[in-house]
């Protein structure tokens, strides 16, 4: 190539070159995308914190990720503390939010409240649970018994077995109660030629009578016959007959019949009677008991 022709091209290079740096310089300027090396945590759309671990100490209010158990005091999250009676609290400045087994703690308003023994609420505040070592203990302390208790209807007793000192007390302080049934009874009582009839009126619902016991009585001062005596599910002469039974009398003289440990049950809401069969002579007496129970 000749001389004159070779300064043109070198010409046209360098501008080429300068081109070249002038769009590189333009993409350097760009201002760099910017990240947090880390793990982060978002506190708006558009800002970043990074996550801390708990050797930043207490009173954080941002990126909190904590080594153990944070709680929050209402401002601010603080590292839950051990029982420093123990020599478990190793920190050196102590903020509130202890790990403490001391009772009456409200739920709402204590710092950082977390129990190190089981609790329990007692409707205002939180109590630890206690064994039963002792009697008369209330329920709003946090009763848990080691065996079993017993309510007396103001506090929690535990349940007496028989031995020397239980066996000649004149009370008995926790002492195991059955209570029986609450039972119910109908009598009815005639003179002359009248029936002797006992009816337990229906209860309603689902209520039904259960009878467990009857007593009947005829007297006459004349001989008499055999007398038949119903147990009824229903109204008088008119419910089903559950059990019947016959007593005789001898001139001047009177025959009871007094039967126990029954658990005859009736239909619901239905009436249940106990009754002689026909009227006794007119010169005789007759009586009936009906004795139950009503379930449910």
């Amino acid at each position: 190539m000749k001389p004159w022709m070779k300064k043109p091209f070198a010409i046209a290079s360098a501008i080429a070159a300068s081109f070249v740096l002038v769009a590189s310089t333009a993409f350097i300027a760009i201002p760099a995308v910017s990240q947090i090396a880390g793990l982060a945590v978002a506190q708006s759309s558009t800002n970043w914190n990074s996550v801390i671990d708990a050797s930043r100490g207490d009173a954080q209010t941002q990126g909190i990720l904590g080594m153990s158990p944070y709680l929050y005091n209402g401002l601010t999250f603080d590292r839950t503390r051990g029982d420093i009676t123990n020599g478990m609290d190793v920190d050196v400045t102590r903020m509130s939010g202890s790990i403490t087994p001391a009772d009456a703690y409200a739920n709402p308003t204590t710092a950082n409240q977390m129990w190190s023994l089981t609790g329990i609420f007692n409707g205002t505040t939180w109590d630890r649970l206690r064994e039963a070592t002792a009697d008369a203990l209330t329920n709003a302390t946090g009763l848990l018994a080691a065996a079993n208790i017993g309510f007396n209807g103001a506090t929690w007793d535990r349940l007496r077995t028989a031995s020397a000192t239980n066996n000649t007390a004149t009370t008995s302080l926790g002492a195991l109660q059955t209570t029986p049934l609450s039972t119910w009874r109908e009598i009815d009582t005639d003179v002359g030629a009248t029936q002797a009839t006992a009816t337990k009126a229906a209860g309603g619902g689902t209520v039904r009578h259960v009878a467990t016991g009857v007593t009947i009585c005829r007297g006459d001062t004349a001989a008499a016959a055999p007398a038949l005596i119903h147990l009824r599910d229903g109204a008088t002469g008119a419910g089903t007959i559950l059990r019947s039974w016959v007593i005789g009398v001898a001139a001047g003289l009177s025959q009871c019949e007094n039967i126990t440990g029954l658990n005859m049950p009736g239909s619901a809401n239905t009436a249940m009677t106990l009754e002689f069969a026909a009227a006794g002579a007119a010169t005789s007496t007759s009586t009936v008991t009906l004795t139950g129970y009503s379930t449910p």
